[in-house]
């Protein structure tokens, strides 16, 4: 098991500090690094690897300690049996890709070390681009030869750095089933980077997520994403919508609560804080239903009258601003846009069920 507690300072020069202060674990399977660029993902790594010293902690995989800053220990990333795969690949571009894979291999003969090039060929599906230098290569093949050269130095854990950023869609997909494979049949913990939701979900048995060098949720991806427990943690996963408000009244028996926010009230699940008390809450914009009438035979507990203030277009979604006493941003379809008649100015209601609506700390 990796168990690294790292504590690391960076200042720049526009006098922004981050403080990295964290304690990561990976036992198994993979565990993914999530959260927005600049919050310590990559550091992290970078320290577990050996790259980065930091300033105080201590890193341990199994029985061997990497980094102990009470002890003096450090070793060389060398000496540190871990596989590293980069965001931009880092393949040496005047080696072929066979050679860059037999660049980490160690073994007592050439022919060995031929040998085991080739079986992770063969298992990335790549025996084709052996004689192929990196510029030759595409971007899903760079990714397997940087993937099958941090595995050629049989090491105790894999370290993979938002690996899938510069491929397309398809490829994404296929090599997001290929490295979940391979960590089945290696057996060893996979630490993966990414602020990709759906790499997150797909790949993680563990999630991290990370804001500001700080651990603000931990556990399994989908569980963190639907229920998210930190304004930080509800924020970074995408839980637009966060609003502080007081508890109005309970119903426990129907297992619910009323809170107000300024002019609107809603009903929220059930928390037990005397009344009075101020909560922060996040509804994820995708979990809002927008309609143009009042329905009132509906499961959701919550029907909000009011008015479109903006549409903001994307290229496979539209995001309204609508104001019910406060401003929800709700995220519809381009379809659902046209076909309702969506615009500026359109009284429309909101439709949010109670569970939906995520009580944070």
């Amino acid at each position: 098991m990796l168990d690294a507690r790292i504590k690391k300072k960076f200042s720049s020069g526009n006098s922004h500090t981050l403080i990295i202060d964290v304690n990561v674990r990976a036992a198994g399977g993979i565990t993914v690094l999530f959260g927005p660029s600049g919050a310590g993902k990559t550091s992290i790594l970078r320290a577990i690897a050996g790259i980065l010293t930091p300033d105080e902690g201590r890193i341990t995989l199994g029985e061997d300690t990497y980094f102990d800053s009470t002890s003096g220990i450090s070793l060389p990333m060398r000496q540190r049996r871990i596989g590293y795969v980069f965001q931009n690949h880092a393949l040496f571009p005047h080696l072929t890709a066979e050679q860059n894979v037999l660049y980490g291999i160690r073994a007592h003969s050439r022919s060995a070390a031929s040998k085991r090039a080739q079986e992770l060929f063969s298992m990335l599906g790549i025996s084709k681009t052996a004689d192929r230098y990196p510029h030759r290569l595409s971007g899903g093949e760079q990714q397997r030869v940087a993937l099958a050269r941090a595995l050629a130095t049989e090491p105790l854990i894999m370290l993979l750095d938002e690996p899938l950023s510069a491929v397309d869609l398809a490829t994404r997909s296929r090599l997001l089933e290929e490295i979940s494979a391979i960590q089945r049949r290696s057996g060893i913990p996979f630490i993966y980077v990414t602020h990709n939701h759906s790499e997150a979900v797909r790949l993680g048995d563990t999630m991290v997520v990370l804001d500001e060098g700080k651990v603000v949720q931990e556990g399994i991806p989908l569980e963190i994403f639907n229920s998210p427990q930190t304004a930080s943690a509800a924020k970074i996963v995408g839980a637009e919508n966060l609003f502080v408000g007081k508890i109005l009244h309970h119903q426990s028996e129907d297992g619910l609560s009323a809170i107000e926010i300024k002019s609107c009230r809603l009903e929220v699940p059930f928390n037990g804080l005397p009344i009075g008390s101020q909560i922060t809450i996040g509804i994820r914009s995708e979990d809002i239903i927008v309609s143009r009438e009042h329905l009132t035979q509906t499961s959701a507990r919550n029907v909000l009258r009011g008015v479109i203030k903006y549409v903001i277009n994307d290229v496979d979604k539209t995001e309204l601003v609508v104001f019910c006493g406060i401003d929800f941003k709700v995220s519809v379809t381009p379809g659902a846009v046209k076909q309702l008649g969506l615009e500026t100015g359109c009284p429309v209601f909101l439709l949010i069920k109670a569970r939906a609506i995520h009580l944070l700390e």
